[in-house]
């Protein structure tokens, strides 16, 4: 799936992956390809994006909105 995570002004990760983690308000998500499509609000925490070849690139957040579309999902921060 592709994971685009991104600030107005600069690209954090914008590439292919096999599982997105992310702290949210209703607690910590698990996004993996296919997910339903769904938009909520983040908290601060630790998004993990977990890449084809497992290894994890972690990325510190201070909250935000995450989208979840067909087959990807979009932080904005």
């Amino acid at each position: 799936m592709h994971i685009t995570i991104a600030k107005v002004d600069e690209n954090l990760f914008d590439g292919e992956a096999a599982y997105l983690s992310v702290p949210s308000v209703g607690g910590v998500l698990g996004i993996l390809p296919n997910h339903e499509p769904f938009i909520t609000i983040l908290n601060e925490g630790i998004a993990v994006v977990r890449l084809q070849d497992g290894s994890e690139q972690e990325f510190r957040i201070d909250g935000g909105v995450l989208e979840v579309h067909k087959n990807g999902a979009t932080v904005i921060l």
